[in-house]
């Protein structure tokens, strides 16, 4: 094969560029921190690269849930306390009344009081969080219950065509973690209706407005057990309290997990990196010299 002076030197030029190149995609790989800042530099690291990130903004979405979720554990149990002070209150009350030295007046004097703590109950029963009410289960954009205006009215608020007066219930879980999900508090039904915390309190306002020794005894103890329900319910609050703490620290470890697997397919070694740009540097001076030597030779060289 014939070899012209145009073929080495087109050939030798393009060595030379080779050689810089190298030497400049090292300085890049130190000046960025990156080896990695193409998918054409290497297509499997890129795809992993892309599939930790996609993991990590969802990890960022499940912070976000597990904080929704940890204000309303948090909100639903600053309402039950309040609840179980009311029920508290209401039997220390009921107690008082119960007694032969009550009468007919004092009995409606702490009904005024009984009734105040109804409407109190009811309030916490339409405690909203955020555009919705806590406690109305799959209706939450709807209030879920009503101071009934008669004696034995119903508390309940929502309806169903015709009129028909239905349970607020119903739970919406939230995703705190990769097909893991929790249900931060609980309905209306279970707080209010299931417990009788309501009900326990209209008997009592009853039984004391109708001077009604036996009734108000039978009171006590509906609003004992009211109050020994709701407790119960605190407790599962805790225990949910505590699962998206466990998450979130889970999720914790993964993050860094994800950024030292990340780091490992896409950051530069910088001492590594160093090394390796002074080896290129000096194969390309290197090739500079044995080029300029060979482009550098005449006829006369060989004469």
């Amino acid at each position: 094969m014939r070899v012209t002076n145009q073929t080495v030197l087109r050939n030798s030029i393009s060595r030379l560029q080779q050689n810089l190149q190298s030497v400049e995609r090292a300085r890049e790989d130190i000046a960025s921190g990156l080896r990695l800042r193409k998918m054409s530099q290497d297509p499997t690291s890129g795809s992993e690269v892309v599939r930790v990130g996609s993991s990590m903004r969802a990890i960022e979405q499940f912070r976000r849930n597990i904080r929704m979720a940890t204000a309303k554990v948090d909100t639903e149990e600053r309402v039950l306390d309040s609840l179980t002070n009311g029920l508290g209150r209401a039997l220390e009350l009921a107690v008082s009344q119960a007694s032969s030295t009550a009468t007919a007046a004092t009995r409606l004097s702490v009904k005024d009081e009984v009734d105040s703590l109804i409407s109190f109950a009811v309030g916490l029963s339409n405690t909203r969080f955020g555009d919705d009410f806590l406690f109305g289960g799959t209706r939450g954009g709807e209030a879920p219950f009503r101071n009934p205006p008669t004696a034995g009215g119903d508390f309940r608020a929502l309806e169903n065509p015709p009129g028909t007066l239905v349970n607020p219930s119903g739970t919406i879980p939230i995703e705190i973690s990769d097909g893991r999900f929790i249900v931060p508090n609980h309905d209306g039904t279970q707080v209010f209706l299931d417990t009788n915390a309501l009900s326990s309190l209209r008997d009592l306002s009853e039984a004391l407005g109708n001077n009604d020794v036996a009734g108000i005894s039978a009171a006590i103890n509906s609003v004992r057990e009211s109050a020994s329900s709701v407790q119960s319910l605190i407790g599962t609050q805790g225990a949910r309290a505590n699962e998206l703490m466990a998450a979130e620290t889970s999720l914790g470890d993964l993050e860094l997990t994800l950024q030292a697997f990340r780091s490992e397919l896409r950051d530069t070694e910088v001492d590594k990196a160093m090394v390796e740009l002074v080896g290129r540097q000096t194969m390309y001076q290197a090739a500079m010299s044995a080029t300029s030597r060979v482009l550098g030779l005449s006829l006369a060289n060989y004469l």
